[in-house]
């Protein structure tokens, strides 16, 4: 292999709008992006539903084909067709078809983890938020940020069981450790927008690292000229680190007994459950990976605009939480975040170390972050 890779508040909203054939629909302005609200029932959607045409929904996440197979079957005569895409590509097919003059679909579902999807499509208006009052007064504080995020996710630290019975370092510096070469496994920072959103938030916590670093070796890290901890620890443990091209490679190689270590999305954790010989490691000096969240969104001007609604109701699982389009997406390793759904995960996502991303800063430091780890997998080839 290659060795490269609270509750929301729901705000007044202010602006009545009158779309035609939407029903009582509002949304109030923030700097760039609409957070849009429909009152109609699911009853009234679904009525207006029923004389569009297939819903097209963008998504990255397989798990989107099970809500699609229930939204039909809740729904008799609406009928979904669900592209599965890459984070990168999905950002791409959808601004090319906003400059086209028609949108390539009518729902997206995809992580912000990068920056880009905020940037290249919420900022610019290609996609915009939807999200029910009745069901917005029961997500926490920031779900619906100028994205409506359905599930809190991680990129994160995982080890082999079949190699260890437990996690073997409770500090990430031990990953630098020759015992460890070619024993730790991550995607490619620059093809995954989870490990991009951990490498690169990483890098703003290097006053962490230090002190790690510290606990670690007993004395303080000796830097030389501009490099902080950050970006030393990051380039001495990529001389152990196989790079691949997905998490799905990373849980192959744990699961295989290749890998000692491997960072993927915490929704991998499921594969446990079906045997997979992978844990997570939650509690690691300084942080063991990196908050993330998935966003569901509308295409600006779709051409399947009550199904879109009656699909992201749906999704988010209708008003008391029950719906079954939500319950594909709440596996071990997500994370609820509505206050009346439960995860049904035995470590809250809070009692985990993990840093979150800082999505402004991710877009505005693409440039720098890029060539650091343009860089380090030059040297790692």
């Amino acid at each position: 292999m290659e060795k490269i890779s609270g509750r929301i508040v729901v705000l007044i909203f202010v602006i009545a709008l009158a779309l035609g054939g939407c029903g009582n629909t509002a949304g109030i302005e923030t700097d760039k992006t609409k957070v849009i609200t429909d009152n109609s029932t699911p009853e009234e959607l679904y009525e207006r539903a029923l004389k569009e045409d297939t819903l097209v929904v963008y998504t990255v996440s397989t798990r989107a084909v099970d809500t699609k197979e229930a939204f039909e079957k809740a729904y008799p005569g609406l009928f979904v067709e669900v592209r599965d895409l890459r984070s990168p590509n999905l950002i791409e097919e959808v601004e090319k078809g906003s400059s086209n003059g028609t949108p390539v679909c009518d729902v997206v579902i995809c992580n912000d983890n990068s920056g880009e999807f905020k940037s290249r499509l919420v900022d610019t208006g290609i996609v915009v938020a939807f999200l029910p009052e009745d069901i917005g007064n029961h997500m926490e504080e920031g779900a619906a940020d100028g994205m409506v995020s359905f599930l809190n996710e991680a990129e994160i630290l995982f080890y082999s069981t079949k190699e260890h019975t437990e996690c073997p370092i409770e500090n990430i510096w031990e990953l630098t450790e020759e015992k460890y070469k070619d024993r730790v496994y991550m995607p490619n920072p620059l093809r995954s927008f989870s490990t991009y959103a951990f490498c690169a938030s990483s890098l703003d916590h290097s006053t962490e690292f230090e002190a790690a670093y510290e606990a670690y070796a007993g004395e303080k890290l000796k830097l030389e000229g501009a490099e902080n901890a950050a970006e030393y620890f990051w380039k001495k443990v990529s001389e152990n680190i196989i790079f691949t091209n997905s998490s799905d490679e990373v849980t192959e190689a744990l699961n295989d007994g290749k890998a000692d270590f491997g960072w993927c999305v915490s929704s991998k954790l499921r594969l446990a459950d079906v045997g997979y010989s992978l844990a997570p490691a939650y509690k690691l000096i300084p942080f063991s990976g990196c908050r993330t969240s998935y966003a569901v969104m509308m295409t600006k001007g779709c051409k399947n605009e009550n199904s879109a609604k009656l699909f992201i109701r749906f999704l988010l699982g209708e008003k008391d939480g029950q719906g079954a389009g939500l319950k594909p997406f709440s596996t071990a390793g997500t994370w609820s975040v509505r206050g009346d759904v439960p995860d049904g995960n035995e470590v809250p996502l809070s009692d985990i170390s993990l840093i979150a991303p800082d999505q402004q800063r991710l877009i505005d430091e693409k440039e720098k972050v890029v060539m650091f780890w343009t860089d380090i997998l030059k040297g790692n080839q």
